[in-house]
C-alpha cells in the first residue's frame, strides 16, 4: 500500500506539471488566505468580496488531493495519481471538502461556544463571582479558587484534543466517502463514515498517512523559504490521500456491491454513481468507464465527475490537455481517418490519442472527402 500510494505520481500523464502547478497553487493558497483573512478582520469587511480570487488556490489544491483519494479507491494497484486539470471541477470539490471539514468540526465550535456564553453569564449574572470565590476559598483552602480554575481549564483543555484526535482520525473517512460517490452528503453520513473507519484496511492506511506526513513535513519545513519546501510539502499530502483512499476502498466496494443488485457487476463507488437506484444507471456507469455507450455500441458515454454523478462539460481527456497525448505526424496519417486500409487508420488498432474527444462537429462523409 504504502509503495502503492508513495509511486503513484510516477504513473500519471504529466509528473512534473502536477509538481509545479500543484506546488504553485499550495504556495498561494499559503500566502492569499491569511492575508484575505487578515483584510476581513482587520481592515474592512469589505474585503470579503475578494474571496473567489483568495481562495481559489487553496481550493484547487484541496479539489486535486480529492481527486487524488478518488483515484486510489479504484481497484487495480497500479493506478497512479490523476492529472492536475480541469480546475472549475478541483475547485469546486475543493469547496466541498471544506465544507465538509467546516460541518465536523461545527459540534466543538457550538460547544466553545456554550461553555464560552455560560462563563460570560455566570460573570455578568446575579452571582457575585467575589462571594463564589469566597464560598470556594472556605470549602477548598486559600488554594481552592485557582484550583478549580486549574481543573476547569485542564478538562476544557482534554474534551478539545480527544475531539481534535477524533476529527484528525474520521475527517479522513468521510473525505473518502465523499471522494468516491462525489456527493457531500455521503461525507456526513454517519453509518458510511463509520463503516469505513472501523475498518482494519483504513486504520492502517491513516496510520501510513500520518508517518507520510510527519516525514514529508520534516523534510519540506526547512527548504519552505526557498519554495521547494512548498512542492515537498505537496507531495506528502499526495501520499497521505492516496493512502486515504487506499484503505477505504474495500470498505466502499462492499457497501456498492450490497447497494447493487445481486446480478450487477462489482464495481467501486464513483465508478457507477447511481447504481444502488436503477441497474440501468449501474450499465451506463459501467460504459463510461469502458469508453462504450450502454449497448456497447454508438458514440461514447458521458465522463462522470465527482459532482454527485454529473456529467463533466466537454473538454479534451487529461493526455491532451498536458501535450502527451496529440501526435505530430504528417497530414491525416498521424491519427488516422478511419480507413482500415490507410496507415494509421483505425484497421491497425491504433489508440485514439485524442481519448476519443472531437474538436469539433463530425463531417459528412462528402464534406471529409472535399
Amino acid at each position: 500500500m504504502l509503495t502503492a500510494a508513495a509511486t503513484a505520481l510516477t504513473r500519471t500523464d504529466d509528473t512534473a506539471g502536477v509538481v509545479l502547478v500543484g506546488g504553485s497553487v499550495t504556495l498561494l493558497g499559503w500566502i492569499l488566505t491569511p492575508l484575505w483573512l487578515a483584510g476581513v478582520l482587520f481592515v474592512s469587511p469589505a474585503v470579503a468580496v475578494a474571496a473567489p480570487v483568495a481562495l481559489a488556490p487553496s481550493l484547487v489544491a484541496r479539489g486535486y488531493l480529492v481527486r487524488v483519494t478518488r483515484a486510489a479507491i479504484q481497484p487495480g494497484e497500479a493506478a497512479g495519481a490523476p492529472s492536475l486539470v480541469a480546475w472549475g471541477e478541483l475547485a469546486r470539490d475543493g469547496l466541498k471538502s471544506a465544507l465538509l471539514s467546516a460541518a465536523l468540526l461545527a459540534p466543538l465550535a457550538g460547544g466553545l461556544a456554550v461553555a464560552g456564553g455560560a462563563v460570560a453569564a455566570l460573570v455578568a449574572g446575579p452571582v457575585e463571582p467575589t462571594a463564589t470565590a469566597t464560598a470556594v476559598e472556605s470549602a477548598l483552602g486559600p488554594n481552592g479558587p485557582a484550583a478549580v480554575a486549574v481543573v476547569a481549564a485542564g478538562a476544557v483543555l482534554a474534551l478539545v484534543g480527544a475531539y481534535l484526535a477524533a476529527f484528525a482520525y474520521v475527517r479522513p473517512a468521510a473525505l473518502a466517502a465523499f471522494a468516491a460517490s462525489g456527493r457531500l452528503r455521503d461525507g456526513l453520513d454517519p453509518r458510511t463514515v463509520a463503516g469505513v473507519a472501523a475498518t482494519g484496511p483504513y486504520a492502517t492506511g491513516w496510520t501510513l498517512a500520518v508517518g507520510a506526513l510527519a516525514v514529508g513535513y520534516a523534510v519540506a519545513a526547512p527548504t519552505v523559504p526557498l519554495v521547494v519546501g512548498v512542492a515537498v510539502a505537496f507531495l506528502a499530502r499526495i501520499v497521505a490521500h492516496d493512502l486515504y483512499g487506499r484503505g477505504a476502498a474495500d470498505s466502499l466496494t462492499e457497501e456498492t456491491a450490497a447497494a447493487t443488485a445481486p446480478t450487477a457487476t462489482r464495481q467501486p463507488v464513483g465508478t457507477a454513481h447511481d447504481a444502488a437506484r436503477s441497474g440501468e444507471e449501474a450499465g451506463a456507469g459501467a460504459g463510461a468507464s469502458s469508453g462504450v455507450g450502454p449497448a456497447g455500441d454508438g458514440p461514447p458515454a458521458p465522463v462522470v465527475s465527482g459532482d454527485g454523478g454529473r456529467p463533466m462539460r466537454s473538454e479534451p481527456p487529461a493526455a491532451v490537455q498536458v501535450g502527451r497525448g496529440v501526435s505530430v505526424g504528417e497530414g491525416s496519417d498521424a491519427v488516422g481517418d478511419g480507413d482500415p486500409t490507410r496507415p494509421g487508420g483505425a484497421g491497425e488498432g491504433d489508440a485514439d490519442p485524442t481519448g476519443g474527444f472531437e474538436w469539433g462537429p463530425a463531417l459528412s462523409e462528402a464534406e471529409d472527402k472535399s
